[in-house]
């Protein structure tokens, strides 16, 4: 059975995203945990961010991707779920379709092809014991648990209790290779995992390169149909 405990995080009202929202900032980046009163079945709730790949984990013969961008350890169908299984999970609100469950003292490891900016997770029934962490290499550059996402801890049922959360690079220093997901009591339910990389960041030595040899070629263009004149 899912802990019970009801605490209020005082976090400012977001607009930008449908259903009600919370936004935050903590150890560099910037994250949104929106309600999944919105959220409509089969795949419950899903981001709302342009341009994100989602993983929702329903390829069959699949599951948790060991190829591509984003690749899961362990990977394949072994911690996936499809409905509630007494002791062992809670299927996140609105959604009928797998989804990946962590119990005691289980893990998964999501390491990509490259420096991202942006990760989103369905995350069902929040629990004070639920991890996320962020890192860059070796280096732990953040550290969330379901204390700081959602509203309430009161049912598997609850909206509140089942949010999307959109985590933001706060800057350049904060991108990260790896997501570490682990959870030390029963159960870490999230589904539709969504990934964005990180747009590189011009050299200024570079960019007024650029502007220098656009310039340079402009003006030999307009030398030379001044002489065509």
């Amino acid at each position: 059975m899912k802990t019970a405990i009801a605490t209020s995080l005082g976090l400012l009202a977001l607009s930008i995203f449908s259903g009600s929202a919370n936004a935050a900032s903590l150890n560099g980046f910037d994250y949104y945990a929106t309600s999944s009163a919105n959220c409509l079945s089969p795949e419950g709730c899903q981001t709302s961010v342009a341009g994100a790949t989602t993983i929702n984990f329903n390829d069959p013969g699949v599951g948790a991707p060991t190829t591509g961008f984003a690749q899961y350890s362990p990977g394949g169908v072994t911690q996936l779920f499809t409905g509630s299984q007494s002791g062992k999970s809670a299927t996140p609100f609105q959604d009928t379709t797998r989804y990946l469950t962590l119990g005691t003292g289980e893990s998964t490891t999501i390491s990509l092809g490259g420096l991202s900016s942006y990760f989103g997770l369905y995350w069902g029934s929040v629990d004070t014991y639920n991890k996320v962490e962020f890192k860059k290499g070796s280096e732990l550059l953040a550290t969330f648990t379901g204390a700081d996402v959602a509203k309430e801890y009161t049912s598997w049922v609850n909206p509140n209790s089942n949010v999307y959360v959109d985590f933001f690079s706060g800057s350049a220093a904060k991108y990260f290779d790896t997501v570490v997901l682990s959870s030390s009591g029963m159960a870490f339910e999230s589904d539709n995992h969504a990934f964005m990389a990180a747009k590189p960041v011009p050299v200024p030595g570079l960019v007024w390169g650029i502007i220098a040899a656009a310039g340079g070629l402009a003006l030999r263009r307009n030398q030379k149909n001044a002489t065509k004149a």
